[in-house]
């Protein structure tokens, strides 16, 4: 009897602990707070983060959140402890402890519905089809961003949250009727549905399916290539015109996944609407893409000039020559200047501006030459000052900040767009606002693009609010994106438009070797993600930064300052502002890509999705050199220390190069040992990353010893490169004459 009774009392635990496992549908009536128990098969893997997931067990669905949760994968039947949490709106578990049951199980399938009964609560965490919808708007899949469907007469929100990795990154937005699957979300008073990857968008028919917008390269003064990736074989075609009717086709009957199309006979500084077409072999179904615009290369000078409001550290400057602008107090006098130039027209977009520095005066007294000028501000500009723009200025103010619509907080200036003279066109952005605290006080970059293509470029910008009235998220992704000036890549971004989150979450991840930035607002973790992760892929790599202040951003300093550390990571302590919104990558590795982001986009929420923002990112090391030297200034300002790299370089310790004389008049005289025989590369690179003098032949194992003749080349900083076999050094080289 006795061993009956302990028997008995086992067998009750054991029902009481798998009485603790309740359905998912009685788990989603449990009050904010209570601890439950469920099991359920998972509908997602990591798509959506490391910390999310849904399950299904077939009376509802749910959403996890939780630490523990990223190594759980789709079809994983797993069972969870936590505490119910919802989050604006979403009935999410906390997760406190999980257990995976069983893998590779298949997914609970989709619930198929319509736009009406779909969006509603019964449906919330499960996985739902919506067949043959459009989607209102074109572009690309980026994180953190809304788009709508349509069936005709009804419309639903579709979104990847701010966490999104999957492979609908950067994938185009499909421009004809599809079937949607998705997990259904919530966030506040907005049901969501949330595709997982490319699978969730079903095709109709066989077609070759776009999976990119179009590329533009090799951009030249009557041409350029267009070239774009499709899911499956098509052929390719090019339509392109001076409008949106387009006219003209280039086509190839090839049939690939890889398109390309050169398109020539072009007119240099103009901007041409291009779409791209595929059909499948059977010639039975079509993709289209939406229609981008690209423009041919100008005739202008096309000179890039940055300026800065506070002090730098010439130190830093890589030559004499490319020492960074100071304007010492005279930034106000400078734009003027730049006004009292204009001839034909003036277009002015700016979140805020006074007249204390004269700025409203330039203005109206160029309007009163004859000069075309037209404003567009933010809805908080005072009425003192917008009235005091006379008749002849057009004008007008965004609407008031309104769900889902920010601020219209763009600085740019457009001159002379469409002047004859090809050198008279000039477009200035940054971070300054023209107040007179901003202007003299606040820590402000400016840039200055002398290049017609440019002004154009955003001259379409700024007629979509000017003339089409369209702000915000109401605003088409119509510009062009690749500009050539000598021989430089610029490109340029428009918020919330053009999907400006996830261009510079991937151009923070190619930096090699360092990142420096400057941030009046950083609270997207989706940026300060990349610039910690990259010191577990790059050993030498390293990030320094300036934030205002953490008030708003407490994730994304705690995501920083484990690697980067309070030396390389700091606050402004300043009455003043650090109001640049800028980033530097890899600053002095010309063996990279060195590059500036900066413009008027504060790396927030609000910057990347609600706002009018102008963000151009410029692939040049001398640009990038002069931002280090103004980052180099602010850094001491705050107590910090600036570093250009931990080796200046790249380096190989396995690798021995001697290099003499240095600096160098007529000759380098270059001694290395090559382990095994192998192919040997030799460059010298100048500061702009051109290969000055090339060296490719095969060598022996042993000692060698190269000369380069240096007689014929300009005083300058100059770096050289020795690749032998997988081996790399490199050295950086003086010149004197």
């Amino acid at each position: 009897m006795k061993y009956i009774f302990v028997i008995a009392i086992v067998l009750s635990l054991f029902v009481q602990s798998k009485a603790q496992v309740v359905s998912i549908a009685a788990a989603r009536l449990s009050a904010t707070g209570s601890t439950v128990t469920v099991r359920g098969i998972v509908s997602n893997g990591s798509e959506f983060g490391s910390s999310l997931r849904y399950i299904q067990d077939g009376t509802a669905g749910v959403a996890l959140y939780g630490s523990t949760l990223s190594s759980i994968n789709r079809g994983d039947s797993i069972e969870v402890t936590g505490t119910i949490s919802p989050y604006q709106n979403l009935m999410e578990i906390s997760v406190a402890s999980k257990t995976v049951v069983s893998i590779g199980n298949t997914v609970h399938p989709p619930v198929v519905l319509t736009i009406p009964s779909a969006y509603v609560e019964q449906y919330e965490g499960q996985l739902v089809q919506i067949n043959t919808v459009d989607f209102t708007s074109t572009g690309t899949f980026n994180a953190n961003a809304t788009k709508i469907i349509s069936d005709g007469s009804n419309t639903g929100d579709v979104r990847l949250n701010s966490g999104y990795v999957g492979n609908l990154l950067g994938t185009i937005i499909p421009t004809g009727t599809v079937g949607l699957v998705g997990i259904m979300g919530q966030y506040i008073a907005n049901y969501q549905i949330q595709p997982r990857d490319l699978s969730d968008i079903i095709q109709i028919g066989n077609p070759p399916v776009l999976t990119t917008i179009l590329q533009q390269t090799n951009i030249t003064t009557t041409g350029f290539t267009v070239g774009f990736t499709t899911q499956n074989l098509g052929n390719t075609i090019i339509q392109y015109g001076l409008t949106n009717a387009l006219g003209s086709e280039v086509s190839s009957t090839s049939f690939t996944t890889n398109h390309t199309v050169n398109l020539t006979g072009l007119t240099p500084a103009t901007l041409y609407y291009i779409k791209g077409i595929s059909i499948n072999a059977a010639g039975t179904d079509t993709s289209f893409s939406y229609i981008q615009v690209m423009g041919t290369q100008s005739l202008s000078s096309q000179t890039i000039t940055s300026y800065f409001n506070r002090p730098i550290d010439s130190s830093f400057a890589s030559s004499p020559s490319n020492y960074a602008h100071y304007l010492n107090s005279i930034s106000a006098d400078t734009l003027k200047a730049y006004i009292s130039r204009a001839t034909s027209t003036i277009d002015f977009a700016i979140y805020n501006l006074d007249n204390v520095n004269g700025i409203v005066d330039a203005l109206n007294l160029a309007a009163s030459q004859g000069v075309t000028v037209r404003v567009v501000c933010d809805e908080g500009v005072s009425s003192t000052i917008y009235n005091s723009f006379i008749s002849s200025i057009q004008k007008i103010k965004s609407p008031a900040s309104n769900l889902p619509y920010g601020i219209m907080h763009n600085k740019f200036l457009i001159i002379d767009a469409n002047s004859p003279n090809p050198n008279a066109p000039i477009v200035w952005t940054g971070s300054m606002n023209l107040t007179d605290e901003q202007i003299n006080v606040d820590a402000q970059n400016i840039i200055i693009f002398q290049d017609q293509t440019m002004a154009r470029g955003y001259t379409l910008e700024f007629n979509e609010m000017i003339i089409g009235q369209k702000f915000g998220p109401d605003k088409t992704d119509n510009t062009p994106h690749e500009y050539v000036l000598q021989g430089t890549r610029v490109e340029q971004y428009f918020s919330p438009s053009d999907g400006l989150n996830t261009k510079i979450k991937n151009a923070l991840l190619t930096a090699n070797t360092s990142v420096h930035f400057i941030l009046y607002s950083f609270t997207r973790t989706e940026q300060a993600y990349p610039i910690a992760d990259n010191y577990q892929s790059h050993p030498d790599y390293f990030a320094q930064g300036i934030m205002q202040d953490t008030a708003a951003s407490s994730s994304v300093y705690n995501a920083l300052v484990s690697p980067m550390t309070t030396a390389d990571l700091k606050i402004n302590q300043f009455s003043w502002l650090m109001h640049h919104k800028y980033a530097i990558v890899d600053a002095d590795d010309l063996f990279s890509d060195p590059m500036v982001i900066t413009g008027s986009a504060n790396w927030s929420g609000a910057g990347f999705t609600k706002n009018d923002e102008n963000d151009i990112m410029v692939h040049s090391a001398n640009i990038a050199n002069q931002y280090l030297q103004e980052f180099a200034q602010r850094f001491k300002d705050v107590g910090g220390i600036a570093m250009v790299g931990i080796n200046d370089v790249i380096t190989n310790s396995h690798f021995e190069l001697s290099v003499f004389p240095n600096p160098s008049a007529d000759y380098l005289m270059l001694n290395f040992f090559s382990e095994k025989p192998a192919n040997t590369i030799i460059e010298l690179i100048n500061l702009e990353g051109k290969i000055i003098k090339h060296y490719d032949e095969g060598m022996t194992s042993g000692n060698h010893s190269v000369e380069i003749n240096t007689s014929g080349i300009s005083s300058g900083i100059y770096f050289l490169k020795v690749k032998s076999g997988s081996l790399l050094k490199s050295e950086k080289i003086v010149v004197i004459k």
